[in-house]
């Protein structure tokens, strides 16, 4: 048996909440000066409306160490997952948090994963480090085989408000601007661990259109994959989307999560989507 500690860039699904191997670690959340733990007492759905007046003035704030050092298990092998360290600085403290709990308490097995993503990246790996433990694998196996999937998972996100992500320095003043000036929605990927404009279109279902080319020449085998879509309070919208991308290719399985966090609904924001496969 495995413990998996996630940060709370991490969508969990129902049953991945239900399942008491993982624990959430939760980031602070900061809207003008109202300030906010992202953990399962927030509300998102009063602080999404409040995002409405925040365009702009909004923080974050990564885990402190000890916080993760304090919710590894000492019997078990650990695997920390956290936002791309590209974007935020959760794994970083996850890093320092495990060497705190090593100076303490003498080497572990312990292994903080930077997802080079978010949101459903990191509900892909947990569901993949699930699925390696039910298989029996040690833990170097573990981290060997989750490294792998880590690093072949492909990560889209199709948003309307941009503006966090400029302020905060995570994504190019030009995307935002394509955005605003010309009326057309860009399409962003993962590449390194950071947030990158892959592509334009006029209209949602030219965007969709778009979205659909760049899977196809991913070149990748989807039926051994599973896909995962996020949405920021547009859940039509996110089934929708599913529906289009499954018409024209087969996965393995397909998931789309209830709610967002706080975290991914503020750097998302309102009708948000985020794809990983």
């Amino acid at each position: 048996m495995i413990k998996i500690l996630a940060d709370s860039g991490c969508d969990l699904t129902d049953d991945m909440k239900k399942n008491t191997a993982i624990t959430t670690i939760p980031l602070t959340l900061q809207l003008g000066n109202n300030v906010y733990t992202d953990n399962e007492k927030l509300d998102t759905d009063k602080f999404r409306e409040e995002l409405k007046q925040h365009k702009k003035d909004r923080k974050t704030s990564a885990p402190a160490p000890g916080l993760f050092a304090e919710n590894i298990q000492a019997d078990v092998p650990n695997f920390i997952v956290t936002l791309s360290a590209g974007v935020s600085g959760s794994y970083n403290s996850a890093v320092s948090g495990a060497a705190m709990y090593t100076e303490e308490h003498g080497k572990k097995d312990i292994f903080v994963v930077d997802s080079m993503s978010a949101s459903t990246g990191e509900t892909l790996i947990v569901d993949k480090l699930l699925e390696l433990d039910k298989k029996g694998l040690d833990f170097e196996s573990i981290k060997s085989e989750i490294t792998e999937f880590r690093d072949n998972l492909k990560t889209y996100f199709i948003l309307e408000n941009y503006d966090t992500f400029v302020d905060s320095g995570r994504l190019n003043p030009y995307v935002a601007s394509i955005a605003k000036m010309l009326s057309i929605i860009p399409i962003c990927g993962a590449e390194g661990g950071k947030a990158v404009l892959r592509g334009q279109a006029r209209g949602v279902k030219k965007a969709y259109a778009k979205l659909l080319n760049f899977i196809e020449n991913e070149n990748v085998n989807t039926e051994e994959r599973v896909l995962a879509i996020n949405h920021i309070g547009c859940r039509e919208k996110a089934e929708a989307l599913k529906n289009i991308i499954t018409d024209k290719f087969k996965f393995k399985d397909t998931l789309i999560i209830p709610k967002a966090t706080g975290l991914c609904s503020l750097y998302a924001d309102i009708n948000g989507l985020i794809i990983v496969f």
